[in-house]
């Protein structure tokens, strides 16, 4: 993955473990805990902020990764989550960058 060296591959491989004893991307993205909560009351259905149950360093350093894989194209080597991070980051004037870097980790542990 352009952007990512082998001190994040480190990181990355050293947080998540085995990624093969996950059975799909849910259980990953369960396991660093990037789902967005969902609170729900009768009709209302409200999307909150990510959980925070998983590993806190897991998180930190997938989204250091988002940061790098940014920085990589920026001098050239495109990847379709830095793809997928601009559109996330223009489609809505008042998305955060850290909105769209959580969305971004979450289609890169889907990847």
């Amino acid at each position: 993955i352009p952007g990512i060296g082998k001190n994040t591959a480190l990181r990355i491989i050293s947080e998540l473990g085995d990624i093969r004893r996950f059975n799909n991307p849910s259980q990953l993205n369960a396991f660093v805990d990037v789902d967005p909560q969902v609170y729900e009351s009768g009709n209302l259905t409200a999307h909150l902020s990510i959980s925070k149950r998983g590993t806190a360093i897991g998180r930190k350093v997938l989204y250091l990764a988002i940061s790098q894989i940014q920085s990589a194209k920026k001098v050239g080597n495109p990847f379709h989550i830095a793809d997928y991070y601009e559109k996330r980051k223009r489609s809505s004037e008042t998305a955060s960058h850290k909105k769209a870097a959580i969305a971004s980790i979450h289609k890169l542990l889907r990847t």
